[in-house]
């Protein structure tokens, strides 16, 4: 299964992705837990709206590296 069929299933996976992508490590349990408690009450245009938001800030520091 790819990574886009588990976000298909789970789309709160794909806010924590984003979050592991940009910083290239694995989140603590602690930091999970914070994105997971920050992500529970989002609807699916708030999810939609915040994951372009960090796809775009990811994308304009990858350029800048």
């Amino acid at each position: 299964m790819n990574n886009e069929t588990l976000n298909q299933q789970n789309p709160k996976n794909e806010i924590k992705e984003i979050f592991e992508n940009g910083l290239q490590r694995d989140l603590s349990s602690t930091e999970n837990a914070l994105i997971t408690s920050w992500t529970h009450s989002f609807g699916r245009n708030d999810r939609a709206t915040i994951i372009n938001m960090m796809k775009e800030l990811v994308n304009k520091h990858k350029r800048h590296d």
